[in-house]
C-alpha cells in the first residue's frame, strides 16, 4: 500500500469511526453530515468523495462485515478439522466479532433493513442481500461437503437443506440477540444450536 493508499485508507476509517460513535449517541437520522465532518477534521467535499451520501456509510459497514466472514471462512478452510468444528468456530467467530459492539451493530442493521425495504422489492440491495445470503449457504454447504466426504455425516442428507437449516438458525440466532436488552451471549446461544443440530434430538 502506497503512502496516498494508505491515507485514503485512514480517512475512510476514520470517517466511519466517527460516524458510527454519532449514530450510537445521536440516532442515524439524527446525525448530520456537517456533524461527522466536524468532528473528522475534513471538509464536506471530501466526506462525499468517500461516501456520496450518508447512506451510503451502511454499504461500507455491509462490506467490512462481508470481509471479516470471509476472512474467518478462509481461516477455517484451511483448518484440518471435523465439519462440525469448522461450522462450529465459523459462527462463534463470527458472533465474538459481532459482540464487540452490539449497539452500533444494531443500529446499522436495522438501518440498512429499512433502507432496502424503502426502497422497494427490486432494488439492488435487496438482491445483493439475498446474493449474499445464498452465498453464506454456499459455504456452509461446502463444509458439510466435506464431512459426508469424511464420513463424519450422514451421506444420505440432503445438504441443500442441511446448510439452509444452520442459516436459519444462525440468522434466527442473530435477530433473537439483537433485539434483546439482555446481556445475553450471541456465540454462547449458537454454539449450543450447533450442538443441538450434530447431535440430533431422536433417542
Amino acid at each position: 500500500m502506497s503512502l496516498r493508499e494508505k491515507k485514503k485508507y485512514d480517512t475512510r476509517n476514520r470517517i466511519f469511526e466517527i460516524s458510527g460513535r454519532l449514530f450510537k449517541e445521536k440516532g442515524f437520522e439524527n446525525t448530520t453530515v456537517d456533524e461527522i465532518t466536524k468532528e473528522a477534521g475534513i471538509a464536506k467535499g471530501t466526506f462525499f468523495n468517500y461516501f456520496p451520501t450518508k447512506e451510503s456509510l451502511l454499504h461500507y459497514f455491509q462490506e467490512q462485515k462481508e470481509e471479516v466472514i470471509f476472512n474467518i471462512l478462509e481461516s477455517q478452510m484451511s483448518l484440518n478439522a471435523p465439519a462440525k468444528e469448522k461450522v462450529k468456530n465459523f459462527f462463534i467467530l463470527l458472533a465474538e466479532y459481532y459482540e464487540k459492539d452490539k449497539t452500533l451493530l444494531r443500529l446499522l442493521f436495522l438501518e440498512h433493513k429499512r433502507s432496502i425495504i424503502a426502497s422497494g422489492q427490486r432494488s439492488a440491495g435487496k438482491q445483493h442481500w439475498h446474493e449474499r445470503q445464498q452465498r453464506f449457504i454456499c459455504i456452509l454447504s461446502d463444509f458439510l461437503k466435506e464431512g459426508v466426504e469424511k464420513g463424519e455425516i450422514k451421506n444420505r442428507i440432503d445438504l441443500k437443506i442441511a446448510s439452509e437449516t444452520l442459516h436459519a438458525i444462525y440468522f434466527h440466532s442473530l435477530m433473537k440477540w439483537l433485539h434483546s436488552d439482555t446481556d445475553c451471549s450471541f456465540s454462547g446461544d449458537l454454539s449450543a444450536r450447533v450442538d443441538l443440530v450434530f447431535e440430533g434430538i431422536g433417542e
